[in-house]
C-alpha cells in the first residue's frame, strides 16, 4: 500500500548515525579539507562537521521513537573505545578521504547496529551500513583533478586519535540540506540484560 506522504506521522526522513570528534581534532580536519579544496581549487557541497559515517537509513517518522529506544539499548551495550586516524586514502578516480587505522573496531559497532536493521526499513529501501568507514574530505572529483591530487597524498602524513564514548542521530527532511541532531546515545558497557532492564 503506497502511503501519502503528507500522512502525519508517515512523512519520509533521511537519518544518519555518525561518530563525532572532539572539538580540536574537528579544526584540524576542516583545515586539511580546506588546504585540499583550495589548493586544487575543487568546488565541493557543503558537507558540515567532519564526521565518521556508520550507516544511513530512511524511515517514517512515526517509528522514530521506535528507534531511538533500539539504538539506546545498542549503545548501552557498546563499550568506548578510541579511534586512531592514519594518513590519507582515495577510491580511485573520485575520492580523497582520512583513513581510520583500528577500522575494523569500528566495523564491529556497525554490525552490532544491524539489530535494528528492521526499523530502519520502514522508508522503503534498505538500511546502508558502512562497509569502509573513514572521514570524508572531498568527493566527485574528475579523474585529472584525482590523479594530480594523489601524486602529493599518497605521501602527506595525517595522524589524529579521539575517544569514540558515543554515536549521534542525525536526521533531516527529503527537501532539507542540513541535518539536524535527534539524541546522543552513550556507550555505557552495560551487560545487555541491564541494559535491558533499564530500557523496559
Amino acid at each position: 500500500m503506497h502511503i501519502p506522504v503528507s500522512v502525519p506521522g508517515h512523512q519520509l526522513y533521511e537519518y544518519l548515525l555518525v561518530i563525532d570528534p572532539h572539538e580540536e581534532l574537528r579544526h584540524r580536519i576542516k583545515k586539511s579539507r580546506l588546504q585540499l579544496t583550495e589548493k586544487y581549487h575543487i568546488q565541493q557541497p557543503q558537507t558540515g562537521r567532519p564526521h565518521v559515517s556508520l550507516l544511513r537509513f530512511t524511515a517514517v517518522k512515526m517509528l522514530e521513537e521506535k528507534l531511538i529506544n533500539r539504538l539506546q539499548y545498542i549503545a548501552m551495550a557498546e563499550k568506548p573505545f578510541v579511534i586512531e586516524l592514519q594518513d590519507y586514502g582515495s577510491y580511485p578516480m573520485h575520492a580523497i578521504f582520512i583513513k581510520i587505522a583500528n577500522q575494523p573496531r569500528v566495523l564491529q559497532l556497525i554490525k552490532n547496529l544491524k539489530q535494528a536493521r528492521q526499523l530502519m526499513k520502514s522508508g522503503g529501501e534498505d538500511p546502508h551500513f558502512l562497509q569502509d568507514p573513514q572521514i570524508a574530505l572531498a568527493g566527485r572529483l574528475p579523474k585529472e583533478k584525482y590523479l594530480e591530487i594523489m601524486k602529493e597524498y599518497l605521501h602527506k602524513k595525517f595522524t589524529g586519535r579521539f575517544y569514540a564514548d558515543a554515536f549521534l542521530l542525525l536526521r533531516r527532511a527529503k527537501n532539507e540540506k542540513r541535518y539536524q541532531i535527534v539524541r546522543r546515545f552513550e556507550f555505557q558497557c552495560l551487560p545487555v540484560s541491564t541494559a535491558q532492564g533499564v530500557l523496559f
